[in-house]
């Protein structure tokens, strides 16, 4: 077992408060259901680490990506997963396609050339079999898509 979906939200719009959900709806090539990003491509579904969640909240400056980054689920687990990276939750089956973090203009971490916790530790995924998924399932690692 990686680690156990800790919460799950989606955005209604660009800028709006997220909406906490106990079960969600991962639809195959789009995304979280209700949430902004749902249209396909690389970037479905936005992924937060416990431990990273944690880093944030620690952290004494105040970086801009703090404000700006919303997560689709949080995982709590350690460690890292690499694009490729194939994910098992609940019903459904995501695919880590990337890291998220990119430094943005203005950010104090960034101008200062300083480790951000963000970096490296938010993936992006897409999702390649449609389910629902719930507070409180596991995440299995390395499932074979072309088996189910």
């Amino acid at each position: 077992m990686f680690g156990i979906v800790e919460r799950i939200r989606y955005y209604p719009e660009k800028g709006k408060t997220g909406v906490e959900l106990s079960t969600g709806h991962l639809m195959k090539n789009l995304g979280l259901e209700g949430d902004y990003h749902a249209g396909g491509g690389e970037r479905q579904i936005s992924i937060l680490f416990t431990e990273t969640r944690g880093k944030i909240i620690s952290s004494k400056e105040q970086a801009l990506c703090f404000t700006r980054f919303r997560e689709n689920i949080t995982i709590n687990c350690s460690g890292q997963i690499a694009p490729g990276t194939k994910l098992a939750i609940g019903e459904a089956l995501i695919e880590i396609t990337g890291e998220t973090k990119k430094c943005h203009d203005g950010c104090s971490l960034n101008e200062n050339e300083k480790s951000c916790p963000l970096r490296g530790l938010n993936p992006f995924a897409k999702v390649v079999q449609s389910g629902f998924i719930r507070t409180g399932d596991s995440v299995e690692i390395d499932i074979d898509i072309d088996k189910t």
